[in-house]
């Protein structure tokens, strides 16, 4: 009798475990991610105007981006435990030039799920050594440190299909940037995650 009671909460607890783990059973969609289009104009900003700084002198002008790897959050991941790395995929499409009409960034494999977050890792392994560049009408800046750039709301990834990421948000921080660390602006506001 002992031994069927060891057997059974041997069962029990392999049960729960497998419970917490990705369903290993669903095949991964594909899913082709993109970055919005967005706006340099600064018409719904009455602070720039009440500063006197001009729309031209606050507007991106050039912006490229040097990707390494990508995270997906699920919705229901555990926040208060040290994360791991097991969800990074690489991603390592090199340096993109983001334009206003938006930018095609290819197309990963993630498993079925609802996610709540993005995050992309920038780094300086492209030609051009830096993992962020910019210019503004406040001048041309870049680093070669690493960035994470974050994307938050919610996805539900259940067919193949493509992912709109609004990049509003982080263009409207980097408009007005003027030193003197690009990593902390670039890092300090969210873009969206939209269905």
């Amino acid at each position: 009798m002992r031994k069927v009671t060891t057997l059974a909460t041997a069962v029990l607890i392999g049960l729960s475990l497998s419970a917490c783990a990705p369903d290993s059973s669903q095949s991964p969609l594909t899913i082709q991610l993109q970055f919005g289009s967005y706006s340099t104009a600064q018409n719904s900003k009455p602070l720039w105007r009440l500063l006197g700084i001009k729309e031209a002198n606050a507007a991106v002008t050039s912006l490229k981006m040097c990707f390494k790897r990508l995270r997906f959050k699920l919705a229901d991941e555990n926040t208060t435990s040290p994360e791991t790395n097991e969800d990074n995929v690489d991603f390592a499409i090199g340096e993109v030039t983001i334009s206003s009409s938006g930018a095609s960034l290819g197309t990963v494999s993630v498993p079925p799920g609802t996610y709540k977050r993005i995050e992309f890792d920038l780094d300086s392994d492209c030609a051009s050594g830096k993992s962020i560049q910019l210019t503004n009408g406040n001048g041309s800046f870049s680093t070669n440190q690493t960035i994470t750039i974050k994307f938050s709301g919610t996805f539900t990834a259940d067919t193949d299909g493509a992912l709109t990421l609004g990049v509003q948000n982080i263009l409207d921080q980097l408009n007005s940037y003027n030193g003197p660390d690009l990593k902390v602006a670039a890092e300090s506001v969210s873009g969206e995650l939209a269905n």
